[in-house]
């Protein structure tokens, strides 16, 4: 027969409890990890293209009045007075950069939806294995450790000198 090297049982039931702790840990874990791949989707895919849309039509509106302003100016100095318009061409500039970003913005947002859905998927299947484990794998395994105690003690119980 095999004999048992056990040196510390409370040890293994030290363990036994950890086991326990990462089980549940594990879950609660994955539930954040859930929740927070979730906030993230509805921000990139709702949150963001409405700011962006929104963002450029007001900077087409700004693009429009730093034009309109530019051409008064124009209007009424003289073609030879290059440094009468100055502030308006800097405002229309600065409109038009500002344009530019948010169509940028607009155009790339999709693209990195799709993206962000292949991540997501590649995500969720990890997440699935997390979950697995704190389900079925660790309290498998706590199971089988908490027999494994049980016997021991049993194993002790009887080996122990009986007093009569």
């Amino acid at each position: 027969m095999a004999e048992a090297n056990v040196k510390n049982l409370e040890g293994l039931e030290t363990f036994a409890a950890a086991v326990a702790r990462l089980s549940d840990s594990n879950r609660k874990n994955t539930d954040d990890v859930r929740e927070q791949l979730q906030r993230v989707t509805v921000w990139l895919t709702k949150e963001m293209p409405e700011y962006w849309t929104n963002q450029l039509r007001i900077a087409q509106k700004r693009w429009t009045e730093a034009r309109e302003d530019l051409l008064r100016c124009q209007s009424r100095t003289r073609a030879d007075d290059e440094d009468s318009c100055l502030v308006q061409r800097k405002a229309l500039d600065r409109a038009t950069a500002r344009r530019a970003l948010c169509e940028q913005r607009v155009k790339i947002l999709p693209v990195l939806g799709s993206r962000w859905e292949q991540f997501i998927q590649e995500a969720s299947l990890s997440v699935r294995q997390m979950e697995d484990l704190s389900e079925s794998n660790l309290p498998l395994a706590q199971a089988r450790l908490q027999k494994t105690i049980a016997t021991l003690k049993q194993y002790i119980e009887s080996s122990e000198p009986r007093d009569s």
